[in-house]
């Protein structure tokens, strides 16, 4: 499934207002430059603060010397579009006979639409503070081997990004599998498309965790 498939967008969001934490402002949790474009330098190292919080927690479960680093966390809905129709256009290259249609579901594999296929208003789990992107480092930031660097998603095959790609070396797949069991330990969902995408209280997560809403819409509407 992917992640704005009908049954996805089908859940309902009761908004609980929670405040963001700016990741510039604390020295619990490293993260990285600006990610994709200089669109993103102003809002990526925002994420709702219970995330923040399960974060921290969660890192102190990490192997001995290994630590989280953010990627990205908000993003805008400037940016998500820029990077729907950069994807859609890759797509287009690898399967130049599919319909539209079929191109934009292809495309919504990485990428969470702005608009949904209808035209109707998507809200991309990014945009809701709800969602994280995350890295592994050594103690000196290095990164853990995860077979590809989540900055190579753009040029890799698709196969690559699965949390489960089983043409990988044996410590990446174990890798991969270490911060698997650690965030989902700590109630986070992963997306099984991207084995960096992680969320709690968005549709995504209410859906695989079968809840009857989310509590996490679009940033927006709180600040």
């Amino acid at each position: 499934m992917y992640i704005a498939d009908a049954e996805i967008l089908a859940i309902p969001i009761q908004e609980c207002n929670e405040s963001l934490i700016d990741l510039k402002n604390q020295t619990e949790l490293a993260y990285g430059s600006p990610p994709e474009n200089e669109h993103t330098a102003p809002d990526y190292t925002k994420i709702r603060k219970t995330l923040y919080q399960k974060l921290v927690a969660a890192q102190k479960d990490l192997p001995s010397g290994w630590c989280f680093r953010v990627y990205e966390g908000f993003r805008s809905l400037q940016v998500q579009q820029i990077l729907f129709d950069e994807e859609y256009a890759r797509v287009k290259v690898r399967y130049p006979k599919k319909s539209h249609s079929g191109l934009f579901r292809e495309t919504t594999r990485l990428i969470s639409p702005v608009k949904n296929l209808d035209g109707s208003m998507n809200i991309p789990p990014h945009n809701t503070g709800a969602a994280v992107d995350v890295e592994l480092i050594d103690n000196v930031g290095n990164l853990i081997d995860m077979g590809m660097a989540i900055a190579d998603w753009v040029h890799a095959h698709p196969d690559l990004c699965l949390t489960h790609c089983e043409s990988l070396s044996k410590e990446a797949q174990s890798n991969r599998r270490i911060l698997l069991d650690v965030m989902q330990s700590h109630d986070f969902v992963n997306y099984p498309m991207e084995w960096w995408h992680f969320s709690y209280g968005d549709r995504y997560w209410a859906y695989h965790k079968k809840v009857s809403q989310a509590f996490y819409g679009p940033v927006n509407e709180v600040i």
